[in-house]
């Protein structure tokens, strides 16, 4: 069972006693008591039959029942042609069990209904691309944790030191109440204790007990997060409210997030409550990074992306900071629940807003900072078309575990034991240093583009303190890979992988980046001026347009452009059109976009010959030609307080993926072994 914050409205004048009294249940979220006062309105042949039917499929949907759902879904459209939301949820349904073409036809017939709403032609596409989320990059073995899991719903464990604690509806006391919504009891927290058989990859959890007596209440309490130190608890809570009944007879309750320290032999102190709860609206599913700075947490908000969002509170001296929503890249207009972080490096979380096999899919992103790489479906078999959620990764990196409602189980939701062996065979991890030319001290924070031909598909990558990058790919992939960072010229290496190759892992050579230094000097190739003229050539524009193009990657540096001719001629005649040659050269740099408070003009004449040839020595044409050249000398940095606001390079973040029409044209010129960086 999964619990989400729905809204239902239910209007007019009840027709009939029976469907009055369906109705209540139904308000009331008690689905499962509501379900046979609508089988019964259902079977007769009155204006009330397509009605009754929709709310079955409702009642079996949100209870986690897809294949029935369906069924009765399907029955009400005979009846209804009209009614939106009834083949959007029927649509829903389908791809739940597996039924990805039906679905995608039930999720157009929505887009011609409802035509102003993207899901419709959205999820049809998703439904139809499934094959994208069914390769695993992976080895995973899913198990069922047979121990743990009953008839009931068990879900979102996490792990505690020598065990597992998670969440279950079934009975934790004698004599406990039924929870109208499933019929099953209420939510408490439940431990078991993890074991290692000799000769098994992954751990057992033996037979469970009642986590803490301290920490369980009349109504629902879980799922869980602990500190890394286990002395202190956030978890979801449900309480009954007292008081003023609302207009429907019955409370819509609130999810909210308590929590408690650690006193003595599993004895926990009073639960406090989280200073975001609200009557208003929902807050749960606590997820604590292991610093213990960062609680992120679900809710349903004013203001989020769509129905549940991700969020995050940092904690400050003075206690837990302002609720941050996690972005439009991580919540979408669906639901984003059961977020959890892994050594504070990646963020996992469910999702039936992003494309993936069903209601629920796992995903992840990588975190670095305070930015959110681009989210992973994680593709099966860890996703299946029910829905999938509450993931946990041992520190190990080797085995887990994740929630999921999939048919083959004990019961309603189910906890399922996950090895993780390795890549699948068609999988290479490329990984390389990114180092200074000249020292080779690593380059922390660089860029790397990874260009993957195939997929004609760029990746960014950021190498961490030590240099380092990685990106796994396909077996017979070709990259191009451009290293950059802000204050030193780039640097590329081709990397080919054999498709029959048996090697899992691809080092690459070192990228040398040169730092760029005050008087260091570039000669630019190329540059070239009709007879006794001054005027930018269009074979000259495409060298200069390199110069414009490093001033734009490098806004903290100045230049001099520089123009140097050769011997012939008289002394005034060579300074004058060397310097009418540099000023033409600025002017055009300028022109494209680059402050001449950051580049001067200079000619030299021929004072600054590069070889005997001065006046009254006989050379060749090629020895001439060495001498007329165009120069770009580093003079110097800005030094203004707004030159280091934003580096261009800072726009990029790990994990972005982009396509080449994102880049300009020449951005991996520099690559090709005719054309070189400054």
């Amino acid at each position: 069972m999964v619990l989400l914050i729905v809204t239902l409205l239910i209007g007019g004048t009840q027709g009939f006693a029976q469907k009055a009294k369906a109705d209540r249940l139904f308000a009331a979220f008690n689905y499962s008591k509501a379900i046979p006062y609508y089988e019964k309105l259902a079977s007769k042949n009155n204006r009330h039959a397509a009605y009754a039917m929709q709310r079955l499929g409702d009642c079996h949907r949100l209870a986690g029942n897809f294949e029935e759902s369906a069924r009765w879904y399907s029955n009400a459209t005979v009846i209804d042609t009209t009614n939106a939301d009834l083949f959007f949820n029927y649509a829903q349904s389908l791809r739940s069990i597996g039924k990805y073409e039906e679905a995608a036809e039930q999720f157009l017939r929505y887009a011609v209904l409802k035509p102003g709403d993207p899901r419709g032609e959205l999820f049809a596409r998703y439904s139809r691309e499934v094959n994208k989320w069914t390769e695993p990059e992976f080895e995973y073995e899913l198990i069922n944790a047979e121990a743990i899991n009953t008839s009931y719903a068990d879900f979102s464990p996490v792990y505690a030191k020598d065990g597992v604690i998670f969440t279950s509806d079934r009975m934790a006391r004698t004599g406990e109440k039924r929870y109208g919504w499933t019929g099953a009891y209420y939510l408490d927290l439940f431990y078991s204790q993890l074991k290692k058989e000799e000769g098994k990859e992954y751990s057992e959890p033996g037979a469970p007990s009642l986590y803490s007596a301290g920490l369980s209440q009349a109504y629902h309490d879980g799922p869980a997060t602990f500190s890394s130190d286990f002395k202190t608890v956030y978890f979801t809570r449900v309480t009954r409210k007292i008081g003023e009944i609302d207009s429907t007879r019955y409370y819509t309750n609130k999810l909210k997030i308590y929590s408690s320290k650690y006193l003595e032999e599993n004895k926990w102190s009073d639960p406090e409550p989280f200073f975001l709860n609200s009557d208003s609206y929902s807050v749960g599913h606590p997820a604590l990074t292991v610093d213990g700075k960062t609680l992120y947490f679900v809710s349903d908000m004013p203001g989020g992306q769509g129905g549940t969002d991700i969020y995050k509170v940092n904690k400050t001296d003075e206690g837990w900071g302002p609720a941050e929503n996690l972005g439009s890249n991580i919540n979408t207009f669906g639901n984003e629940m059961f977020p959890y972080i892994h050594k504070d490096k990646v963020l996992y979380f469910s999702s039936d807003g992003h494309p993936g096999l069903g209601s629920l899919d796992v995903f992840m992103s990588s975190i670095d900072g305070s930015n959110y790489g681009k989210p992973e479906n994680m593709k099966a078999p860890v996703n299946s078309p029910a829905d999938d959620f509450g993931i946990v990764i041992n520190d190990n990196d080797r085995e887990g575990m994740i929630s999921s409602n999939r048919p083959g189980g004990k019961g309603d939701d189910d906890i399922y034991l996950i090895t993780i062996k390795e890549r699948l065979p068609d999988s290479v991890l490329i990984s390389g240093l990114v180092k200074d030319r000249e020292s080779l001290e690593v380059l922390r924070n660089s860029t790397v583009f990874a260009w993957n031909l195939q997929a004609d598909e760029i990746v960014i990558l950021k190498t961490d303190d030590k240099g380092y990058y990685e990106i796994w790919a396909k077996r017979g992939s070709s990259f191009v890979m451009k290293g950059m960072k802000n204050g030193f010229s780039p640097d590329c290496l081709h990397l080919a992988i054999d498709p029959k190759a048996k090697e899992t892992t691809a080092e690459n050579r070192d990228l040398l980046l040169g730092k760029y230094k005050v008087d260091q000097i570039f000669r630019l190739e190329n540059i070239y001026y009709d007879f006794d003229k001054w005027n930018i050539r269009a074979d000259a524009s495409v060298e200069l347009d390199k110069v414009v193009a490093f001033l734009n990657e490098n806004p903290d540096i100045i230049v001099e452009l520089g123009s140097h001719t050769d011997s012939r001629g008289s002394f005034k005649y060579n300074e004058r059109l060397s310097e009418r040659r540099a000023q033409s050269a600025v002017e055009y740099i300028v022109l494209n976009g680059i402050s001449n408070k950051r580049i001067t003009a200079k000619g030299y004449g021929e004072y600054q010959l590069v070889n005997r040839c001065s006046d009254g020595v006989k050379c060749s044409d090629e020895e001439h030609q060495d001498n007329r050249r165009t120069e770009v000398k580093i003079t110097g940095v800005i030094e203004s307080e707004d030159a280091k606001v934003e580096q261009p390079l800072d726009v990029y973040k790990k994990g972005q993926k982009l396509g080449i029409s994102d880049f300009k044209d020449d951005f991996f010129n520099i690559c090709t072994d005719s054309q070189k960086p400054l």
